[in-house]
């Protein structure tokens, strides 16, 4: 499909217009392996091959075809290339300066919007694309990705299969032998997919990732958490509902089988790391209460917000509100059920914003003088760039001396267990470049702390 037909006509025209033209002859560059990524490119005529030079001959891992796109993730997370890009014939190609279409972005949150709504369909429409010629044996040598590494990942995801079958019909006459030995499967799957897939190309890893994906769906969704993580065609991951299973720790599913394997998924490193910070960047907040009152706390989203209902009591004393903009009713509902416990010195308020539009450093509503901001689940979606422009918006949200409290998560071994089984890609900063990036915004006093096995959190001031 053509990225161009997943804008509207207004976002289209906004679009090619900040395009330069890029004309290459066959066998021509157009990225090298290692080299600063950032721009990105639409095949207007002819096609791009992907390729990996560092076997001999070059082995062809994918085709780019008339109206796709390239380069989009070095866009996002601002990267070095993975993989050759050249010319499989004479071809014409769009460009995209990234500053220039940052600059384009930030100054028209609605098209910044729909754009990465759009970029995030065209990422999981490629996904898909390749698990279907990856299944239907095609993938390999000359598109999608190395024969030996879909032969990997399909020989997992038999073992996998495989082992579910047979402990199935043992839970009935021995559970507890079943709930171990299930776990114990799942655990190798994580340290498996590391191990085998986590230095390979970009492109061989998606091609792995997605087919190990598609091998294991009706087993993940028997997973109350794997059936929230599936279910949805694309976007945002982080909301309220998935966020809440896993802060709740109470393993669900369908049948023993799915219980056991929800227990799996809420003891990764990355579902432990989400509840730790949690519970961590709470605690700070009571930490970075002004010395009189009344209080003024601003959550950005309703996972913000009901991070703070165990701190209701010790909020309550200062008197004051918390104010929570998030752009879902069903969330402001979350933030009513999460927050009900609240004294009636702590007035709550609920305003509606899109967040997309917040991120991108533009609210509907004057936000000032806050004495507390807490961002939870936001972070790790943001490239550099776009994550310092919403850091920024926050600090001029604060009264002088006032603070920020934002998490994000670190790396860990099951990052491609979620990008790909639960469908949840991230961001990933070590605890100094965390530090380092809300630095950059301008706040003082930074502090940055590790919260469990992948959490990590930032406290930091505006100063007076």
């Amino acid at each position: 499909m053509d990225f161009l037909e997943r804008l509207s006509d207004r976002d289209r025209e906004r679009f090619a217009g900040a395009a330069s033209v890029v004309r290459l002859a066959r066998g021509e560059y157009l990225m090298r392996r290692g080299e600063r990524g950032g721009d990105v490119y639409r095949v207007a005529e002819g096609e791009l091959e992907i390729i990996d030079n560092r076997q001999q001959p070059a082995v062809v891992l994918n085709v780019i075809g008339k109206g796709e796109m390239v380069g989009e993730m070095g866009f996002l997370e601002d990267l070095v290339r993975t993989a050759d890009v050249r010319a499989a014939d004479a071809t014409v190609c769009q460009r995209w300066d990234r500053g220039s279409l940052l600059r384009v972005l930030e100054g028209d949150p609605s098209f910044a919007a729909n754009f990465y709504k759009a970029l995030a369909g065209f990422a999981v429409h490629r996904a898909r694309a390749i698990t279907t010629t990856a299944m239907t044996g095609t993938l390999g040598g000359s598109k999608g990705g190395s024969e030996s590494v879909v032969a990997r990942a399909r020989d997992l995801a038999n073992g996998i299969r495989q082992a579910m079958a047979r402990l199935e019909p043992v839970i009935r006459r021995d559970r507890q032998a079943a709930h171990d030995e299930v776990l114990r499967v799942m655990r190798q799957l994580t340290i498996d997919i590391n191990a085998r897939f986590g230095r390979v190309s970009a492109e061989e890893q998606d091609a792995a990732g997605a087919l190990i994906a598609q091998e294991l769906l009706p087993y993940l969704m028997r997973s109350h958490l794997g059936e929230l993580a599936n279910d949805r065609v694309e976007g945002w991951c982080a909301d309220f509902w998935t966020i809440g299973h896993i802060a709740s720790r109470k393993p669900m599913g369908d049948g023993p089988l799915g219980e056991m394997l929800d227990e799996w998924g809420l003891d990764l490193p990355t579902s432990r790391g989400l509840r730790e910070r949690r519970a961590l960047a709470g605690s700070l907040v009571t930490e970075c209460l002004p010395a009189s009152p009344p209080l003024r706390v601003l959550a950005v989203g309703a996972n913000s917000a009901s991070l703070l209902a165990p701190h209701l009591d010790f909020l309550g004393r200062m008197g004051g509100e918390i104010t929570c903009i998030d752009s879902s009713d069903d969330a402001r509902g979350v933030v009513d059920s999460d927050l009900a416990a609240r004294p009636r010195s702590l007035r709550l308020n609920r305003l509606r914003e899109d967040l997309a539009a917040v991120v991108n450093g533009h609210t509907l509503h004057r936000h000032v003088d806050k004495h507390v901001i807490v961002g939870d689940c936001v972070l790790e979606y943001l490239p550099e760039t776009a994550a310092v422009t919403f850091l920024r918006l926050l600090r001029g949200m604060l009264a002088p001396g006032g603070h920020v409290v934002v998490t994000a998560l670190a790396p860990s071994d099951d990052e491609l267990v979620y990008r790909y089984c639960f469908k949840w890609p991230t961001i990933r900063r070590s605890r100094a470049a965390f530090a380092d990036l809300v630095e950059s915004a301008g706040f003082a006093g930074v502090r940055a702390y590790d919260a469990g096995s992948a959490g990590l959190v930032v406290v930091a001031r505006r100063e007076s």
